[in-house]
């Protein structure tokens, strides 16, 4: 595997790495703390419901963003270091 290709795939691996980080993060902020703290109050009104519902995928795709954007910084900072030794 020639180094561009072991690039691609080292950044797929850490967005889906974030992706999966994200989503668990969200399922356990958004449906689980937001979720019982809006219900305590009796049932969910309509705004509380979108965010309850689509943000554990928001918070995935940030993961993934955020994850392949400290990877390349990383990277970046790893390889600066080679050219200064």
């Amino acid at each position: 595997m020639n180094p561009a290709e072991r690039r691609i795939m080292r950044t797929l691996g850490v967005a889906i790495l974030g992706l999966f980080v994200g989503l668990v993060l969200g399922f356990l902020v958004f449906s689980e703390i937001v979720g019982r703290l809006v219900a305590s109050n009796g049932s969910p009104e309509a705004p509380w419901t979108f965010v309850i519902g689509f943000g554990p995928q928001i918070l995935a795709v940030v993961g993934a963003v955020l994850a392949v954007a400290l990877d390349n910084r990383y990277r970046a900072r790893k390889r600066k270091g080679k050219q200064n030794s």
